[in-house]
């Protein structure tokens, strides 16, 4: 079973097959992969009603079976008024899109205001799928809680700039250098009751 995963970048489709590896019965596809170019505006007020707007306009244009995710971010640290919500690649007042360099440029400022130690980032990742054929829908909610990294990594995976300067563990090397095993450790935790989900949502389809 062909599954598309709502995104052009190569980096994001490896980590969801990474972290859906026990299904061995489905193939995970990208919008690359299908020459699909169009982008999605994620203008909705959630992170859960942008996940579902991608997977119905992506699933609508492949015909296949489509997962979607979209974060919002907290922290303990800023102002209620500054968090990143769903925003957390767009820091600009016009709320244009940062390249990653950008991302980390601004968080390097950010953390030159507030210099407190203990920082946490709570992510929350709404992850949506939906199957064009019958029009069913279903979403997962995942949390993950993330602390300032002991360094800024030089390794910047495409579209992961925050793993250059996150760490899963206080004062933890960033994700971006933690090893394959490491990183899928902490994925198949965190995603587990997505993984858990999703499969049972996939069953259904096949009876």
């Amino acid at each position: 079973m062909k599954i598309l995963i709502a995104t052009h970048n190569q980096s994001k489709l490896k980590r969801y097959q990474q972290i859906l590896k026990s299904i061995d019965f489905i193939e995970l596809v990208s919008l690359t992969d299908l020459n699909i170019t169009e982008k999605v505006e994620e203008d909705c007020a959630t992170n859960t009603d942008n996940a579902l707007k991608k997977a119905h306009v992506y699933g609508k244009l492949s015909g296949l079976i489509t997962v979607a995710a979209d974060e919002a971010l907290m922290t303990n640290f800023l102002p209620d008024n500054e968090q990143p919500g769903v925003y957390a690649r767009r820091f600009t007042s016009d709320r244009s899109e940062l390249t990653d360099n950008g991302v980390i440029d601004a968080w390097k400022q950010i953390f030159k205001l507030f210099p407190q130690d203990d920082k946490q980032f709570i992510w929350s990742f709404a992850i949506a799928f939906y199957n064009p054929t019958d029009e069913s829908e279903d979403i997962s909610h995942v949390q993950q809680i993330s602390y300032v990294a002991d360094h800024f990594s030089n390794i910047l995976p495409s579209g992961y700039p925050m793993s250059t300067f996150m760490s899963p563990y206080p004062n933890g090397k960033p994700y971006s250098e933690l090893t394959i095993d490491e990183d899928t450790a902490v994925d198949a935790k965190n995603f587990a009751n997505f993984t858990v989900s999703f499969t049972k949502w996939l069953d259904e389809k096949n009876k």
